[in-house]
């Protein structure tokens, strides 16, 4: 009787320490600074900039709402979507935002 209790032990033991999901999540994008929209247009062409605009909020320690609004431009998609990723994450309330899109002005 106490070897099958042991084997059970053992047994539970083991399945806790098995991870619960065995797919590899995605891992998130990496944090990037939007740029100041004219200045990256006179850099590169305001057909070759990515633009977007967000708008979120969330609440803080004291219960208080902080608010978020941001219009930045980017070289690339993949770093526009970055940055919407991001912004959704931080401000998660209310958050309200344009897809990422080509040209800017």
């Amino acid at each position: 009787m106490k070897t099958l209790a042991a084997a059970l032990a053992m047994a539970l033991a083991a399945a806790t320490t098995i991870p619960l999901a065995t797919t590899a999540e995605a891992a998130a994008p990496p944090r990037v600074e939007g740029y100041h929209c004219p200045t990256l247009a006179a850099m590169e062409g305001p057909a070759n900039v990515w633009h977007t605009w967000f708008r979120g909020q969330k609440e803080d320690l004291f219960d208080r709402i902080d608010r978020f609004v941001a219009s930045p431009c980017f070289r690339t998609e993949a770093e526009c979507k970055a940055w919407l990723y991001w912004a959704q994450t931080d401000w998660p309330d209310r958050n309200t935002f344009r897809p990422c899109a080509k040209g800017w002005g």
